[in-house]
C-alpha cells in the first residue's frame, strides 16, 4: 500500500505516462505545456514514453526532465523501473498497451486523464457511422460487438474489433481503479461517469489553449473582418483530414451558398488525411469559391492562418472530446461555427462566440448557418470580440492550479 504523504500542500514526485515526446497530436500538446508548469512549481517529474522520437524530430520535453522509454516488450523491467523512481502519484495519459498501466496502479496513487474515448468506445470513435453519422452514447460492454458491423462503428476486420474490445474493456478497469479520472470538458465527464467511475472521482479540469500565439492580434478586442461588405471573406478549416473531422460537410455545404456568397468567398482547408486527394479533387470541379489546400501547417503558421480568417468551421461528425482549435481561434479573436456534438458547447455559446449548429451534422444545416453568420459583419465581429474574452479566460495557470488539487488528493490516499 501506498504511504500516506504528511504534507498535502508539499511538492511531489509525479510519474507521467504517454505514446510520445515528439509533437504528434493533442496529448503531446497538452504535455508541452503543462508539464514545465508543474515543474516550474517545484514538482518532480518523470516522464516515461512508449515509443520513440523518429529520426529528424524533436522531444518536446526540456532537458530539465527526465524522459526514459518503457520497454513494453519487457513488461515486469518498466514496470519495476517506474517503481524504483518512487512516485507519490502516477499521471496517465493514454498508453497503446495499457497492461503496462494495470501492473503500476496496483500500487501507486493514480490520475488518468480522459484525452479521448479511452475505456468508454471500441474503435475510439463513439459514432455509429451508419446509416448516418450519429454519436453513440452506450456504455462500453458486450453489446457493443452487436452494434460495431451493423451500424458501421469501425473497421471490416473482426480480429481488429476483438482486440480492440479487449484493449477498451482493460482501460475502462483503469478508469474504475484510478484515484481521479480528469477531463478537458464537461462532456468528457459526464462519459467517464456514464461509464462506471465515480461522480466524485471524475474531475473537469478548467480548459486552456495549448498553442503558442506569439503571432495572435494584440491591443484592442477587434475581430478579423471585411474592410467593405464587397470584399472576400476568408473562412477555414484546420484539422485533420479524416472523416469523423467533417471537412467533406464543408465542403459539401459549398454549392449550397448562393452565388453572391461563393463569387466573394475564399476557404482554406488546413492539414492533411485520408480525405484530402477527394476534397481536392472536388473543389477543382467548383468554379467558386475559391479554394486552398495549404497541408499541414507548424503552429506559427497556424497562428498566421488564423489571423488573416472571418470564422473558423469546425464540421465534426463525432463527439469531439473538446476541440481546442475552436479555443485556439478564439484567442485570436475568430468566431467559430460547429455542429453541437461532444464538447464543442464547452467554448461555444451559440449567438455569443459564434454559431452551434444542432446535431445530426449535414451539409444543409452547416450552408444555412454559413449564409446567416457571413451575412452580418457587425454580429460576426462582436462574436469574435466574445470568443476572444473567453478564451482569454481559459489560463494554463487555473488548469495547473486544479490539477495540482487532484494529484494532491490523490497522493494522499491508499491505493
Amino acid at each position: 500500500m501506498q504511504e500516506t504523504r504528511s504534507d498535502p500542500k508539499g511538492t511531489l514526485r509525479i510519474a507521467v505516462l504517454t505514446r510520445y515526446v515528439h509533437d504528434a497530436g493533442g496529448v503531446e500538446a497538452y504535455l508541452k505545456s503543462v508539464l514545465p508548469a508543474l515543474a516550474a512549481n517545484g514538482h518532480e517529474l518523470a516522464l516515461w514514453h512508449e515509443f520513440a522520437v523518429p529520426s529528424g524530430w524533436t522531444a518536446y520535453a526540456g532537458a530539465d526532465l527526465s524522459c526514459r522509454l518503457l520497454k513494453t516488450d519487457h513488461l515486469d523491467r518498466s514496470v519495476d523501473e517506474v517503481r524504483r523512481w518512487k512516485p507519490d502519484v502516477l499521471f496517465l495519459n493514454g498508453l497503446s498497451e495499457p497492461a503496462v498501466e494495470m501492473r503500476l496502479i496496483e500500487r501507486t496513487p493514480t490520475v488518468t486523464f480522459l484525452h479521448g474515448y479511452h475505456g468508454t468506445c471500441v474503435s475510439g470513435g463513439k459514432t455509429h457511422m451508419f446509416p448516418a453519422p450519429v454519436p453513440c452514447e452506450r456504455q462500453l460492454g458486450a453489446g457493443c460487438l452487436l452494434h460495431y458491423y451493423p451500424r458501421r462503428c469501425g473497421g471490416l476486420n473482426p480480429l481488429v474489433m476483438i482486440e480492440g474490445y479487449r484493449k477498451q474493456r482493460i482501460r475502462q478497469q483503469l478508469l474504475h481503479r484510478s484515484a481521479f479520472v480528469t477531463t478537458f470538458s464537461e462532456h468528457m465527464r459526464r462519459e467517464a461517469i456514464s461509464n462506471g467511475v465515480d461522480r466524485a472521482r471524475a474531475v473537469h479540469l478548467p480548459a486552456f489553449n495549448p498553442a503558442a500565439t506569439p503571432h495572435a492580434r494584440s491591443g484592442s478586442l477587434e475581430a478579423p473582418g471585411f474592410s467593405t461588405i464587397e470584399s472576400p471573406v476568408h473562412v477555414a478549416f484546420i484539422g485533420r483530414m479524416e472523416r469523423p473531422k467533417g471537412a467533406h460537410v464543408l465542403m459539401d455545404a459549398l454549392p449550397l451558398l448562393d452565388d453572391d456568397l461563393r463569387s466573394r468567398l475564399r476557404v482554406t482547408f488546413a492539414g492533411d488525411g485520408r480525405e484530402k486527394a477527394a476534397l481536392e479533387q472536388t473543389a477543382s470541379r467548383m468554379a467558386q469559391p475559391e479554394i486552398s489546400f495549404p497541408g499541414w501547417i507548424s503552429a506559427c503558421d497556424r497562428q498566421r492562418l488564423l489571423s488573416t480568417i472571418d470564422l473558423l468551421v469546425v464540421p465534426s461528425i463525432w463527439p469531439e472530446p473538446l476541440g481546442l482549435v475552436g479555443i485556439e481561434a478564439g484567442a485570436a479573436g475568430v468566431p467559430a461555427i460547429a455542429f453541437d456534438v461532444g464538447g464543442i458547447g464547452d467554448w461555444l455559446e451559440d449567438g455569443v462566440t459564434g454559431r452551434l449548429v444542432a446535431a445530426p451534422p449535414s451539409s444543409a444545416a452547416l450552408a444555412t448557418a454559413l449564409t446567416d453568420a457571413l451575412r452580418h459583419e457587425d454580429r460576426l465581429k462582436a462574436w469574435g470580440r466574445q470568443a476572444r474574452k473567453r478564451a482569454a479566460s481559459l489560463t494554463l495557470e487555473a488548469h495547473v492550479s486544479a490539477l495540482e488539487d487532484v494529484f494532491r488528493r490523490a497522493a494522499v490516499r491508499p491505493s
